[in-house]
C-alpha cells in the first residue's frame, strides 16, 4: 500500500496532536502512523490525490502553533530501521537477533551466506520453525546467559560456523531479546592464523620449529592433494586431530566438512548408526524418515576416525567394505550410497600387536594404513617446548583476561627437562594452570606445576594415613591405578581390558571418584 509521510515543524502545546488528527478525520483520511518529537510531529496516512494534499496541508498549516508541513520520504522509524539495516549490512559478522517472543527481527546478508537460507524465509518468523530448538541463543533469551565461541553445524544447510550470544536489556534490566553473531568456520581459522601468525612456525595451528614435525608438515604438504586413506600414529595428546584437520585444509577439499568422531567415545550400540546412518523402519524409535549417516554427511569432505582401534570386530568389517566399494549401506536398506569421502584414521595403540591378538583385523589394517603417518612425541621436539609454552601463555592470558606476557628463564627451564607424558595435552594443561595462579605479568618456576607433582607415594603411607581403615586405604590406591591408566587408556572399554574389569564397572569407579577422561 502507497502512503504519504509529512513533517509538521511545531511550537509544541497541549493539543496540537488533537487538533491535527481532527483536521484530517474531517477529510476521511486514515492515519496511519503518527511519531511525536519536540517541535516536530511526523504523520503518515494512505495516498492521497495531489490537489487534497494540497488542500489538507493548506489547513494544517492554519492550526496555530504549526510552522510548516513538509512531505518527506520515510518515516523516523523507518529511517531508523534502514539506518540499522546498513549499519548490519556492513558488518563482516552475521548477525541473528530475536525479541522476547523468539521471532527473528534481524538477519544479515552476511548471516544469509553462512546459514544459507534466504532473509525472506527467515524474517519476521519464530526461531524454532527455521532453527533446531536447542540452538544456544534461545537458552540466552530465556536465563539471559551470555556463551562464546560456540562452535554449530547446521545439518540441514550443510553450514559451519562460530557463534557468540549476548541478551538485549532495557534500563530496567527486562530481557527484551537476544542477539548471535556469527563467523564462517572458515573466516575463524584464517583469523586465528593471523593473530598467530609466524610463518616459519605455523602451519595451520601447527606451532613447531624443530625437524621432526617439519618432517610431518612436509609430508601433510605431499599428501593433502590426494585421496587415499591416511592413517595416523603418535601417542596420546601429541596432536593427531589438529595433523588430521592440517591435511583436510591443505586439501581441495577444505571448502568441505572435516567431521571428527572418536570411535571410543560413542557406544558400541550407537556407533553403526552414526557412521552408516539407518533407513526409515530399520528399528523401533528410528526416525520416520530415516536418518544419513556421518559417510554421508561428510560427502565431499573428510572423516577423521579417531581411537580406530576402539571400533567392535563387527564394524571393521563394514569400515573395510566401505573403504573398497566406496559406497555405504544404511541400516536396514538395500540400497548402496555412492560417497566421496577421505578417511583418516588415528590411534595410539599398538596396532601390530592388537592383529595378533586377534583385535583388529588385518585386512583393514592395510586398507588405512595407504599413507602411515607418524607425529612424534613431545620429548622428541623439544625445540618446539618454547614455541608452544609461549602460544599456550597468550591464549590463556586472553582467555582470563590477564595481563602475563612472558615465561623466565628458570621457568622454561624447567618446562625443558621435563619429559612430558602427556604430552602437548599435558603441556597445555600446565600452562593453563600457571596463568590461573600467577598474579603478575611472568611465569616463575613456582608456578609451574606437572601433573607428577600430584602423584601419591604409593609405597608408604603418610603418617596421616597410618589410622586409615582398610576401605580407605584400598579407596586410595584404586584412585591412584585409575589416573595413571587414563593417562594411556581413553576409554571405558580399553581401560577396562587393561585393568580386567567390565567397562561398566569403570563408569562407576570414575563416577565416584569424579575422573573423567581428557578431551582432545
Amino acid at each position: 500500500m502507497e502512503t504519504i509521510c509529512f513533517k509538521i515543524p511545531n511550537v509544541d502545546r497541549i493539543g496540537l496532536v488533537q487538533d491535527v488528527s481532527k483536521i484530517l478525520t474531517a477529510y476521511h483520511i486514515n492515519i496511519l502512523s503518527m511519531e511525536v518529537q519536540l517541535n516536530s510531529l511526523y504523520v503518515e496516512i494512505e495516498q492521497l490525490s495531489k490537489e487534497k494534499i494540497i488542500l489538507v496541508f493548506d489547513k494544517l498549516k492554519s492550526i496555530s502553533s504549526i510552522i510548516d508541513v513538509q512531505k518527506i520520504n520515510y518515516m523516523p522509524r523507518q529511517q531508523r530501521t534502514q539506518e540499522l539495516r546498513a549499519i548490519l549490512s556492513s558488518i563482516s559478522d552475521g548477525i541473528i537477533a530475536i525479541d522476547s517472543n523468539q521471532r527473528i527481527t534481524q538477519y544479515n546478508p552476511v548471516a544469509e551466506e553462512i546459514v544459507r537460507l534466504p532473509y525472506n524465509t527467515v524474517i519476521g518468523h519464530q526461531f524454532a520453525e527455521i532453527f533446531p530448538s536447542d540452538l544456544p541463543l534461545l537458552e540466552t533469551l530465556k536465563q539471559g546467559t551470555t556463551y562464546d565461541n560456540r562452535e554449530i553445524i547446521l545439518k540441514q544447510t550443510s553450514s559451519h560456523y562460530s557463534t557468540s550470544g549476548r541478551p538485549i536489556v532495557d534500563t530496567a534490566g527486562k530481557i527484551n531479546g537476544a542477539v548471535a553473531l556469527l563467523k564462517d568456520i572458515g573466516e575463524v581459522r584464517k583469523l586465528v592464523a593471523s593473530f598467530t601468525s609466524r610463518k616459519q612456525h605455523v602451519f595451520h595451528d601447527i606451532v613447531y620449529q624443530s625437524d621432526t614435525m617439519q618432517q610431518v608438515v612436509d609430508t601433510i604438504n605431499t599428501i593433502a592433494n590426494g585421496i587415499s586413506t591416511v592413517f595416523i600414529r603418535g601417542e596420546t595428546g601429541t596432536g593427531k586431530e589438529l595433523v588430521a584437520r592440517a591435511i583436510h585444509m591443505t586439501s581441495p577439499r577444505s571448502q568441505k566438512k572435516f567431521v571428527p568422531i572418536n570411535c571410543a567415545a560413542i557406544p558400541e550400540s550407537l556407533l553403526e548408526s552414526e557412521l552408516f546412518g539407518y533407513a526409515k523402519g530399520a528399528f523401533t524409535g528410528a526416525d520416520k524418515n530415516g536418518k544419513p549417516g556421518l559417510f554421508e554427511f561428510t560427502d565431499g569432505g573428510t572423516l577423521f576416525l579417531d581411537e580406530i582401534g576402539e571400533m567392535p570386530m563387527a564394524l571393521q568389517a563394514k569400515l573395510l567394505r566401505v573403504l573398497q566399494e566406496r559406497t555405504v549401506r544404511r541400516i536396514g536398506s538395500l540400497e548402496e550410497r555412492p560417497i566421496d569421502v577421505r578417511i583418516i584414521a588415528a590411534t595410539n595403540q599398538n596396532i601390530k600387536k592388537m592383529i595378533d591378538t586377534g583385535k583388529f583385523r588385518e585386512d583393514l589394517y592395510y586398507r588405512l594404513n595407504v599413507i602411515p603417518l607418524y607425529v612424534p612425541p613431545l620429548r622428541e621436539r623439544s625445540t618446539d617446548i618454547p614455541l608452544l609454552a609461549q602460544d599456550f601463555l597468550q591464549h590463556f592470558s586472553i582467555r582470563f583476561q590477564k595481563s602475563v606476557c612472558t615465561i623466565s628463564e628458570t621457568a622454561m627451564s624447567k618446562l625443558m627437562q621435563y619429559d612430558w607424558p602427556g604430552n602437548v595435552r599435558e603441556l597445555e594443561n600446565v600452562m593453563e594452570r600457571a596463568v590461573n595462579v600467577v598474579t603478575g605479568t611472568i611465569i616463575l618456576q613456582e608456578h609451574i606445576v606437572f601433573d607428577s607433582d600430584f602423584k601419591r607415594d604409593n609405597s608408604q603411607l603418610s603418617q596421616q594415613h597410618i589410622h586409615s581403615t582398610l576401605t580407605e586405604a584400598i579407596s586410595h590406591l584404586e584412585y591412584d591405578m585409575l589416573v595413571q591408566a587414563m593417562k594411556q587408556y581413553h576409554s571405558s572399554r580399553s581401560l577396562g581390558r587393561a585393568l580386567g574389569i567390565s567397562h561398566t564397572a569403570i563408569i562407576k569407579k570414575m563416577h565416584k571418584y569424579n575422573l573423567k577422561f581428557s578431551q582432545k
